[in-house]
Formats: structure tokens, C-alpha cells, sequence
């Protein structure tokens, strides 16, 4: 008599949805998922700008007015030039006005990114354990008070910290690696590895 214990026969076709065990004895299911240990960290209120939502979105209109001015003269500038009107084009403070227009650029993109951070109302690491919030559609600089390393008892640090990034290749052949992705963690500062996201919306919202 031929003996077919603890073995496993498939005839035919047989379909398995999520995971399968085959064992010739007890089975013994330890769960691999163990609570991660998270650290506090408790953000202090060191300057309430008087920046809201409302006054960085009219600062933002305003420097985008005014930053069309300085573009519209190197535009006629250029124009003169086509024209052949060469007098006009010689006396004109171009490198004046370029320097003036990327003054109004920069100082759009500080405010745009403010207002967004207001308008989401989420908080944007710095340097030294320094953020900007947005609570309350209110611009605040903050100093992040971090507790020490719940695995090791280091100090934490709180910041950006890439997480994903593309590949340029050069002319040359060398490739160079520039971030796609920054998320706010804190950091232990012995042991980079212990590391926790931290969620930037993570105060509600009144």
C-alpha cells in the first residue's frame, strides 16, 4: 500500500487569493508588524508674523503688478533694438532692469510659497530645529522642541529630508542625482536610521 501522508497533490488547476501554507505540521503565525516606538516633539511660538492668508495673497498680487514693470521696459528695450533705433538701445540700463526683475521674481516665490503654506495651514521645517507654520492662516516662526531618541536616547533633529530623486545624466558621462521628494522626519542624530515622518498637517485645522 503506497503511503501519501503529508504530501500535497493538485489535479487540475487551482487558484490561491492571498497567502498559502503548505506544512506537515503544527503552523505557527508571528506577526512581523511591531508597534514603532514615536518620539514627541512640542513646536514653540517665537514670532506671529502679521502675514495671514488675506495680506499674502494682496502682497502677492502686488509684487506681481509691479514686478510686470521692469519686464515691460526690457521688452521695449528690445523692441527698439528691431527697430534700429540703436541711441535708445545704448543708453538703456538693461542689466538695472534685469536686476530689478529678478528681485520681483525672488520676492513672488517667497510669498506665493508663505501663502501656501498658510492656505494649507501645514508647518515647513527650517534649519536648527526651526519651522514656519500656517495654523490658524497665520505665518509663525516656531523653534521644535524634540524629546531624545525613543531606541537610543539621542538627539533628534528635525528636518527636510530627501526621500526619492532622478537621475541627469552629464555631457561627460557623470550622473548627477537631483531631489524629487522632501518629507519632514526627525532624525536621530547617532543613528540616522531611527527616523520618523513627521505629518505636516498634523495639527487641526479650528
Amino acid at each position: 500500500m503506497k503511503v501519501t501522508n503529508n504530501q500535497n497533490n493538485f489535479n487540475g488547476t487551482t487558484n490561491f487569493n492571498g497567502p498559502v501554507q503548505f506544512v506537515g505540521g503544527d503552523i505557527i503565525n508571528e506577526s512581523t508588524d511591531s508597534k514603532q516606538d514615536k518620539v514627541k516633539y512640542t513646536p514653540e511660538p517665537k514670532w506671529r508674523s502679521p502675514f495671514t492668508l488675506a495680506v499674502l495673497s494682496w502682497i502677492s498680487v502686488i509684487i506681481g503688478i509691479f514686478g510686470l514693470f521692469p519686464i515691460g521696459k526690457i521688452l521695449a528695450n528690445e523692441l527698439s533694438f528691431f527697430k534700429g533705433n540703436m541711441q535708445t538701445v545704448e543708453q538703456f540700463p538693461v542689466q538695472t532692469y534685469l536686476m530689478i526683475s529678478i528681485i520681483f521674481v525672488l520676492l513672488f516665490v517667497l510669498f506665493f510659497r508663505l501663502r501656501r503654506i498658510a492656505k494649507k495651514q501645514i508647518r515647513v521645517p527650517l534649519i536648527l530645529n526651526y519651522a514656519i507654520s500656517g495654523y490658524d492662516r497665520r505665518i509663525t516662526l516656531e523653534k521644535i522642541h524634540v524629546d531624545k531618541c525613543p531606541q537610543c536616547g539621542g538627539k533628534m533633529k528635525y528636518y527636510n529630508k530627501p526621500v526619492e530623486w532622478r537621475e541627469i545624466v552629464r555631457t561627460d558621462g557623470s550622473v548627477k542625482y537631483e531631489v524629487t521628494k522632501k518629507v519632514p522626519v526627525l532624525e536621530c542624530r547617532r543613528n540616522p536610521k531611527h527616523c520618523y515622518e513627521v505629518d505636516p498637517a498634523e495639527d487641526r485645522v479650528k
